[in-house]
């Protein structure tokens, strides 16, 4: 994906920095050519993550084209939950196209209590990342 893509917010604005803009873009950057293209799922998978014995969780990032623009659509962190039989479920929520900042423990947040998460968890899927933890899988619509 060239760099001169610019990735918006919209709805709610968030602290997204330059370091996970990078992820992203090197995450896409094997598609030169996107312009057809109305919509991107990036999943970040950790092949050894199990309810058994833990390890990173999966994230889903979703951009969309509004007017030739990219904006930010979701981004959802799922997490094994439950007993006896425990379910992959959203933990941590993030919708643009919504407008909401949502955690499984806290429910919906005022954006600017979602922030600090949100900055938090940023840090460590970008440290995760640059560990080299997840399968990338890109799906374009």
């Amino acid at each position: 994906m060239k760099t001169e893509m610019l990735i918006h917010q919209f709805n709610i604005n968030l602290p997204i920095s330059p370091a996970f803009i990078h992820v992203i873009y090197s995450e896409l950057s094997h598609w030169p050519d996107y312009s057809a293209s109305r919509s991107v799922v990036i999943n970040f998978r950790d092949d050894d993550y199990s309810s058994e014995n833990g390890g990173f969780h999966p994230v889903e990032i979703r951009l969309i084209k509004q007017n030739e623009e990219w904006h930010f659509d979701y981004l959802t962190d799922f997490s094994y939950m439950g007993h006896p039989y425990p379910e992959l479920e959203k933990e941590f929520d993030v919708s643009w196209s919504q407008g909401y900042v949502w955690h499984f423990m806290m429910g919906d947040m005022k954006i600017e209590d979602g922030e600090e998460l949100f900055e938090l968890w940023q840090r460590n899927f970008i440290r995760y990342w640059k560990a080299k933890i997840y399968t990338v899988i890109t799906s374009w619509d």
